[in-house]
C-alpha cells in the first residue's frame, strides 16, 4: 500500500483523535492553571489509575476486536450486540467495587475523585471505536471523540474556578465519554450494525478469549506508562506529582497520536497474508512515516521546553521543564514501536508476546524506578522512563522480526535524521524569540530540508507527497 494510501486511511481517524486531543490538552491547561500543581497532581494520579480500570472494562476488545472485524463482515450486529452486553456487565460490577473502595478506604480527596472517574466505566464499555476501525469508517469516530471532548471542555470552563471545585473534573470526562459513546452507537446504525442487548458467548467468545493476554499487554503498558507518576505522588508529594504530570501532557498529546497511527495500519497488516511482500511494504511505510513526524517534535520540543511550559502551563509549573526535556526522546521511540506493537497484536500469539514484552520492561522499569526516584525525582523517573522505551522497542521488533516483518535500511532513516539535526543550530541561535517564532522556525528548517532531501515533494500546485 503506497504512502498516500495509508496516509489517507490515516485522516479520518487521526484528525478526528488530534482535535478531540487538543480539546482535551485545553481542558488539562485550564484546570491545572485554576486548581494548582498540588491538586492537579490529584486529578493526574486518580486519571492514572482510571486507565488502568479502562482496560478492565475494556477487556481487550479495542486491540482484538478490530482485526476481527477487518477480517469479516459478517455477522457484525450480532457480534458487537453481544460483546457489548458482556463488557457492560464486567463495568458495572467494577464501578460499584471502585465507588465503594474510593470513597470508603482510600485517603481523601484522591478517593472520591476516583469514584467519580469510575462512573464513566460504563461508558468505556459501550464504546465501538473497534468497530469503525476495522471497517475502516473512522470519520464518524472523530466527530464522536469531538463533540464528546467538547462537552467536556465547556462544563471544565464552566464548572472550575478554583481549587474548591475539582469535582467538576471527573464529572465533566464522564458527560464526555457517555456523549461520545452514545454518538458511536448511534453511527453504526447507517452501516447497517444494530446493536441490541443480548448475551451470546459463542458469538463474542472468540474476542473475549485473547482479552485476558492484550489486557495483561495494556495493563503492563499502563505500569510503564504512569508508575513513575503515581510513586512520585507518595514519593514526593502532590506537587511533585502536579509539575510531572505537566510535563507529561504533552507527552501523553503525543503518543495517542502515534497508537491512532498505528491502529489506522492495523486493519491493512491484518488483512494481508503473511507471505505477501505487500504486508511488509505497509508496515515498513507505516513505521518511517511515524519516525518522520515524530522525530522533529521531541528534538524540537527540547530546545523549546522553557518557553513551551511557560506560554502553556504558566510560571507556576516551570519546575517541569528539566522532566519534559528527559521526556521528550520517548516520543519518536514511541511511535515507532507502536507499529511493532499492531503487526504483532494482528498476528496469531502475539498477544503472548506482548505480554512478554510489556512484563520484562515493567519488572525492568520498577527495579530501576525504586531507587532512582527518591535521589532524582522528576528527572530521574523522566531518564528511566526513556531507558525503558528503548528496551520496548528492542524487544518489539525482535518479536516482530520472527512474525515476518522486516525493518527499513538504516539508510532510510539518514535523511528526516538530518533534517531534524538541522533544527538544533537554527533554534539554538534564534533562543531569545517568542516560543511561537521558534516553532515556525524549527518547522520551516526541518520541511526545507525534507524537500533538498526528496523527503517531501510537490505533486501539483498545493499539494505535497510525503516520499519515504
Amino acid at each position: 500500500m503506497p504512502a498516500s494510501k495509508l496516509t489517507r486511511s490515516f485522516y479520518g481517524l487521526a484528525a478526528g483523535e488530534a482535535v478531540a486531543r487538543v480539546l482535551s490538552f485545553i481542558a488539562s491547561l485550564v484546570i491545572a492553571r485554576r486548581l494548582g500543581p498540588a491538586m492537579y497532581g490529584v486529578i493526574g494520579v486518580a486519571s492514572g489509575i482510571v486507565l488502568y480500570l479502562n482496560q478492565l472494562a475494556d477487556a481487550g476488545i479495542e486491540l482484538s476486536g478490530v482485526p476481527a472485524v477487518a477480517r469479516t463482515r459478517e455477522g457484525l450486529s450480532a457480534l458487537v450486540s453481544s460483546t457489548l452486553t458482556v463488557r457492560v456487565s464486567i463495568a458495572l460490577a467494577l464501578t460499584v467495587i471502585v465507588v465503594l473502595v474510593g470513597s470508603s478506604a482510600l485517603p481523601q480527596p484522591d478517593g472520591s475523585i476516583l469514584a467519580l472517574y469510575a462512573l464513566g466505566l460504563v461508558f468505556i464499555a459501550a464504546g465501538t471505536r473497534w468497530v469503525f476501525v476495522g471497517m475502516q469508517r473512522t470519520t464518524w469516530v472523530g466527530g464522536a471523540r469531538i463533540g464528546g471532548e467538547l462537552v467536556a471542555l465547556a462544563i471544565v470552563l464552566v464548572a472550575v474556578r478554583g481549587v474548591g471545585d475539582v469535582a467538576a473534573v471527573p464529572i465533566a470526562a464522564v458527560v464526555g465519554a457517555a456523549l461520545s459513546a452514545f454518538a458511536m452507537l448511534i453511527g453504526l446504525r447507517s452501516f447497517g450494525v444494530r446493536v441490541v442487548p443480548r448475551f451470546a458467548w459463542t458469538t463474542s467468545r472468540p474476542l473475549f478469549e485473547r482479552g485476558p493476554h492484550l489486557v495483561g499487554f495494556t495493563l503492563l503498558g499502563l505500569v510503564l506508562f504512569n508508575a513513575d507518576l503515581i510513586y512520585l505522588r507518595f514519593i514526593s508529594g502532590q506537587a511533585s506529582a502536579g509539575y510531572y504530570s505537566a510535563a507529561y501532557t504533552f507527552i501523553a498529546f503525543a503518543a495517542n497520536l502515534s497508537v491512532a497511527w498505528a491502529h489506522s495500519v492495523m486493519p491493512s497488516l491484518a488483512s494481508i497474508d503473511k507471505t505477501d511482500s505487500q504486508r511488509n511494504a505497509v508496515f515498513e511505510t507505516a513505521l518511517l512515516l511515524a519516525y518522520v513526524v515524530a522525530l522533529p517534535v521531541a528534538v524540537g520540543g527540547m530546545l523549546t521546553a522553557r518557553p513551551l511550559m511557560g506560554l502553556v502551563f504558566g510560571p507556576a509549573f516551570l519546575p517541569a521543564v528539566a522532566a519534559l526535556v528527559w521526556l521528550l526522546p520517548s516520543v519518536p521511540i514511541a511511535a515507532v514501536r507502536e507499529i511493532a506493537v499492531v503487526g504483532l497484536i494482528g498476528s496469531p500469539g502475539g498477544e503472548r508476546k506482548l505480554i512478554r514484552i510489556n512484563a520484562t520492561c515493567a519488572i525492568f522499569n520498577i527495579a530501576i524506578l525504586l531507587p532512582v526516584v527518591p535521589r532524582y525525582g522528576m528527572v530521574g523517573a523522566a531518564a528511566v522512563t526513556v531507558l525503558t522505551e528503548i528496551l520496548r522497542l528492542f524487544l518489539a521488533y525482535r518479536f516482530a522480526s520472527q512474525e515476518g516483518f522486516s525493518t527499513p535500511a538504516l539508510s532510510r532513516f539518514m535523511k528526516p535524521t538530518l533534517a531534524a539535526a538541522a533544527m538544533v543550530p537554527a533554534l539554538v541561535f534564534a533562543a531569545d524569540l517568542p516560543f511561537m517564532l521558534l516553532l515556525v522556525t524549527g518547522a520551516a528548517v526541518y520541511a526545507v530540508i525534507l524537500f533538498v532531501t526528496g523527503v517531501l515533494r510537490f505533486q501539483r500546485p498545493f499539494q505535497v507527497r510525503l516520499v519515504v
